[in-house]
């Protein structure tokens, strides 16, 4: 049905584009903005799209230079695993090497407390004792007593009984030699177990 609308113009009913707020002009302003924000829009997704694009290229080349350095990696790899177990027997030879005995300073200082009159026989070393074989002449017939300095000369160095736990006099025996009474004597050193 058709309807006329004979009243002046304002006693008509405002039209529903007025109702709504937004009038002709502001309703061409309105969807003149609309294009320009699809613009933006566009350009920003363009935008992104071309950092994508630049930051997947980049990952491939680093992806292949990545594989390009594949084998000097597991080279770096065996090496840096062989370079571990050198290492751990470098550590383990230098912990021998500090639990080892020094036997030319122990020697040394065998020499050192040395009383005059004794000389050595025999020196023999196996991984549990030291023993020593030696002889002795006094002309005052001090030759036990001439022992027992001797051996406490040994067991006050510290440095020289550090690696026994203990030091004995082992066999005595008295001969003559051509007019001299010589005793001959065995001393027997145990050695700590590490």
């Amino acid at each position: 049905m058709i309807e006329i609308n004979l009243l002046p113009q304002e006693l008509k009913p405002e039209p529903q584009s007025k109702k709504i707020g937004i009038t002709g002009p502001r309703l061409r302003q309105f969807l003149g903005l609309i294009p320009l924000i699809f613009g933006i829009l566009l350009c920003i997704h363009l935008y992104l799209f071309a950092v994508t694009i630049v930051k997947s290229s980049q990952f491939n080349i680093l992806n292949n230079k990545w594989q390009k350095f594949e084998p000097q990696r597991k080279m770096l790899e065996s090496f840096n695993k062989e370079y571990a177990l050198l290492y751990e027997d470098a550590l383990v030879s230098q912990q021998l090497l500090r639990e080892r005995i020094a036997w030319s300073g122990k020697l040394n200082k065998l020499s050192l407390a040395l009383p005059s009159g004794i000389w050595f026989n025999e020196i023999s070393v196996t991984p549990k004792d030291l023993t020593l074989k030696g002889s002795i002449v006094s002309l005052q017939s001090q030759e036990m007593n001439l022992i027992k300095i001797f051996m406490d000369n040994l067991k006050k160095d510290t440095v020289f009984f550090k690696d026994f736990s203990n030091l004995e006099l082992g066999s005595v025996q008295r001969k003559t030699i051509g007019g001299y009474d010589i005793v001959d004597f065995i001393l027997a050193g145990t050695l700590k177990t590490k």
